[in-house]
């Protein structure tokens, strides 16, 4: 790149010159009356900057900080809902988030009543105290089991108890990592700097993130609504169904802890197939589009149905709600379509055995006797086709008789007991078959 200007002269050099002109120029345009007033003026504004700058230096080195960033630290405002406000035994401070700055955590000092987040702690949240004379008193009054409560910009309050307490350095990041669920509460300034460990309480159930996908089952907090998807079904015939397409029927549970009621018509219900594309709610037999309101304090359980072609009912499906369109992010509950399970052949309901096979060599029959037992919950029919005798070269064997006689029928949940008599000259290995079930007999 060229930094020389046309006679060799630096450049800069001769921008400095161009504007030492312009300020002569300017400053003789002053009238000679006017030119000491104009000097005190601007020097009196030189020197505030100048002490601006001095008592801004002295703010940033005085200013307190906690430890550096945690490890592995987490980038960024977390998506989702923050804390609001953090209650300690009876004592309740504001939330006030703050980043870490160039590998320090500059917690002010003397704030009252505040308590400041290290923003992107989520896993477990850090909050640092200033080292007043009442909060010190109240950090180091603290005992195990004494209750920490975090309020959050959505959602129930997230509980914890205190698991103890230890004096830490500034340097000290490992009580910061984020590889286990808690809250870590940082006493800054004074001597010692107290860290105070907390553990979550369980709550039953646990609630995910209101953001992004969760699986089937699992409740999950979206801004006043607890929203369950208990279960899902696929319906591939019906009045309602067309033929290239199936009926896709998702149950939810919401419970409504906000303070207007909720416009079921008003939220957004979509399903999502593998391929991104979306499905707006339908009425599909007995089920019909989502209406009504959920008062608030008040439960709501029902179906919402949709109608996918037949090649897009498949893979992984989202089923997306968001009470407040546009106002929260909204929660998708992914899910896999159950396959409807093949229908069994009728043959295949039934239960066989044989419990005699007596060959006579006088009369050259063999003389078969057992059951046939009917598991299903429809009656079963073998036809004469359907019962045979193959000698052991292939070849079949003639039926002289059956008792009963063919065809048979077995009622649903009963047994039919049958004796076969076949023409069987010589004592050979045979297979006796009824229906799909084959015997080997020698």
């Amino acid at each position: 790149m060229d930094l020389q200007g046309p006679l060799g002269q630096p450049k800069g050099k001769m921008a400095l010159e161009r504007v030492f002109e312009w300020i002569r120029r300017r400053w003789e345009e002053i009238p000679p009356s006017l030119r000491p007033l104009v000097g005190i003026s601007a020097g009196i504004g030189g020197l505030g900057l100048v002490l601006f700058l001095a008592g801004l230096i002295l703010l940033l080195r005085g200013a307190p900080s906690a430890a550096p960033t945690p490890t592995p630290a987490i980038a960024g405002a977390p998506v989702g809902p923050v804390p609001v406000r953090i209650r300690v035994k009876e004592v309740a401070f504001s939330v006030r988030p703050l980043p870490v700055q160039g590998g320090r955590w500059p917690v002010p000092a003397g704030g009252r009543d505040v308590a400041y987040w290290m923003e992107g702690t989520v896993v477990n949240p850090v909050f640092g105290l200033p080292g007043r004379p009442e909060t010190r008193r109240l950090v180091e009054g603290l005992q195990e089991g004494d209750p920490i409560e975090v309020e959050m910009t959505t959602g129930p309050a997230l509980r914890f108890q205190v698991a103890g307490k230890q004096p830490v350095q500034p340097t000290d990041v490992e009580i910061l990592a984020q590889h286990r669920p808690g809250l870590t509460l940082l006493l800054t300034g004074g001597d010692p700097r107290w860290a105070v460990i907390a553990m979550p309480l369980a709550q039953t159930p646990v609630l995910w993130e209101t953001a992004g996908r969760v699986p089937i089952g699992v409740p999950v907090q979206v801004g006043s609504v607890r929203l369950t998807v208990s279960s899902v079904e696929m319906r591939t015939e019906g009045p309602d169904i067309p033929a290239e397409s199936v009926g896709v029927l998702v149950r939810f549970e919401l419970d409504h802890s906000g303070e207007m009621p909720l416009s079921l018509e008003g939220a957004e219900i979509l399903l999502i197939d593998a391929s991104g594309r979306r499905y707006q709610p339908v009425p599909l037999g007995e089920v019909p589009r989502p209406a009504g309101q959920v008062r608030p304090g008040g439960t709501f359980s029902g179906v919402v149905a949709f109608l996918l072609p037949r090649g897009r009912a498949t893979g992984v499906l989202a089923w997306r709600f968001n009470p407040m369109p546009g106002r929260l992010m909204p929660v998708e509950v992914e899910f896999e379509l159950p396959r409807p399970t093949p229908t069994p052949p009728p043959e295949a309901r039934l239960q066989i055995q044989i419990q005699s096979a007596q060959w006579s060599a006088e009369e050259g029959t063999l003389v078969i006797r057992g059951g046939v037992g009917n598991t299903g919950d429809q009656p079963v029919t073998l036809a004469a086709e359907e019962v045979e005798l193959i000698g052991s070269e292939g070849q079949p064997i003639p039926l002289l008789n059956a008792s009963p006689a063919l065809p048979w029928t077995i009622p649903a949940g009963r047994t039919l007991g049958f004796e076969l008599r076949f023409a069987l000259a010589d004592r050979e290995a045979v297979m006796l078959r009824i229906g799909a079930a084959r015997f080997q007999i020698r």
